[in-house]
């Protein structure tokens, strides 16, 4: 049989009062007995001072105890009066039970006839003791200890009305914890129910939110473990509601990007088969560019899978960032002179910053930013590059002119597929997916892709990667 959470908090915590309860009885229990037993003890040493007393004076006459041994009818004389105030106050008692030793005169009497007098080595003079018995030790004093007083210690409760009142405190502690049993019962009851309440909740919205339906919101009501728990189900199902979207966003965009360039090359071979284009080398050399941006976009899709899984190949390994900066910017001379641009570069021939990376990615990683910085800057701009250098980290900027990007669209521009205007033509924007591969790289080594405006009146791209020292 399956128990709910609720049950078994319950269950555990009515328990856990009852095995308190239980053994808080056991405890009264022994200890309201021997304390009982205590308290006797400590009255029939309060009876023996009399006795003390007088037989402190008899030593004092007699120079010893000698001459009482030899005559016992002066110690059960003695004991006889020490206690004529008890067999008095017990000789109207009424008897009301058989049992002869439960009455005060006879509990006195057991008492008394337990009494013995022994020498200073505790040695018996007068009584009778019993082998295995505990017994307490009252000294006789004059000027010093001149022997001791002894009584068998009590280890059962004899009276009666001793016996009524022990029997009367422990039915008042059964009621009093019978009551709290019933008390922690409802009490549980509704903790339980509270706590539960709300994971029975959560299991069910699981469930939803594991079938597809991201809707599913948990009440948060407090700032505890289960309120904290019901947050973060909130923020899981929006994670999983906004990629549901961005997934779809993501196909649909995907869709459109591969569908122009095939609608281009079906139109154009369409017109070449019916005679409207003619087919010579003009017309082949538009359909290659086509098919290359295809197979252009089909090669970064699949780069950018790879890398989000975690299955793009890095072959790192310590390298000077200086000179490979170096040979990127010297690729891209002739084609930044063609798009009517500069380049600048700020690069400090002395430094040497090493770095441990792999070569080809890193040479991907500026061209792929160094290409966005040539297709979006107008003519007559600058692109400018630069390197510094920490303790423990390098940092690259790639500088250019205007056109900027507009406030808070920072991040976004890493974001695959993004483009700042969706109007832009394809030709000259990309697929939008270069950036997402350059955050993917710069991830892989460790560091961090930031944009913001530049100085120029462009965009600043702002890259850190560790230093290997």
């Amino acid at each position: 049989m399956q128990i709910n959470v609720g049950t078994k908090l319950w269950l555990a915590f009515v328990g856990t009062i009852t095995l308190c309860v239980l053994a808080l009885y056991l405890l009264l229990h022994n200890s309201l007995r021997q304390g009982f037993l205590d308290y006797t003890s400590q009255q029939s040493v309060q009876r023996l001072e009399i006795l003390r007393g007088a037989l402190a004076n008899i030593y004092r006459e007699d120079g010893s105890f000698q001459p009482l041994a030899l005559a016992p009818e002066r110690w059960l004389n003695l004991k006889d009066i020490v206690f004529s105030e008890t067999d008095a106050l017990f000789a109207n008692t009424v008897q009301t039970t058989n049992d002869t030793t439960a009455t005060p005169q006879a509990y006195y009497r057991e008492f008394v006839s337990s009494i013995s007098l022994h020498d200073t080595n505790k040695g018996l003079l007068l009584g009778v003791t019993k082998a295995k018995q505990s017994l307490i030790w009252i000294p006789v004093t004059t000027d010093q200890v001149v022997g001791y007083i002894s009584f068998v210690k009590p280890t059962v409760v004899s009276r009666a009305q001793d016996r009524n009142f022990i029997q009367h405190q422990f039915k008042v502690f059964s009621l009093i914890s019978l009551l709290v049993l019933i008390i922690a019962t409802l009490v549980a009851a509704l903790f339980a129910r509270r706590i539960s309440r709300p994971l029975k909740e959560l299991a069910i919205n699981t469930q939803a939110l594991a079938a597809g339906n991201y809707s599913q919101k948990m009440p948060v009501a407090g700032h505890d473990e289960i309120g904290q728990l019901c947050n973060s189900f909130n923020l899981l199902a929006q994670a999983l509601a906004a990629n549901k979207e961005s997934h779809a966003h993501w196909v649909a965009d995907i869709s459109h990007e591969m569908r122009t360039p095939l609608s281009v090359l079906k139109v154009q071979i369409e017109a070449m088969q019916d005679g409207i284009r003619p087919l010579n080398q003009e017309s082949l050399a538009m359909l290659y560019d086509k098919t290359l941006g295809l197979s252009q976009l089909i090669d970064d899709l699949f780069e950018l899978s790879l890398s989000d899984v975690g299955t793009l190949s890095y072959h790192k390994e310590k390298l000077n960032l200086c000179t490979l900066l170096k040979t990127c910017i010297a690729h891209y001379e002739v084609k930044v002179q063609s798009a009517g641009l500069t380049l600048e570069e700020g690069i400090d021939k002395t430094l040497n910053i090493q770095v441990l990376a792999d070569a080809n990615r890193l040479q991907q990683l500026l061209s792929n930013l160094l290409e966005n910085s040539v297709r979006y800057t107008d003519a007559g701009g600058i692109i400018r590059v630069a390197l510094s250098a920490s303790e423990t980290q390098a940092n690259i900027t790639i500088d250019d002119s205007a056109p900027c990007i507009p406030p808070g669209q920072e991040d976004k521009i890493f974001d695959r597929l993004y483009r700042i205007e969706n109007s832009r033509s394809r030709d000259t924007g990309g697929a939008g997916l270069g950036l997402a591969i350059c955050k993917n790289i710069v991830s892989a080594h460790q560091g961090t892709i930031n944009a913001g405006p530049s100085s120029l009146g462009g965009v600043r791209i702002l890259i850190t990667l560790p230093i290997n020292h």
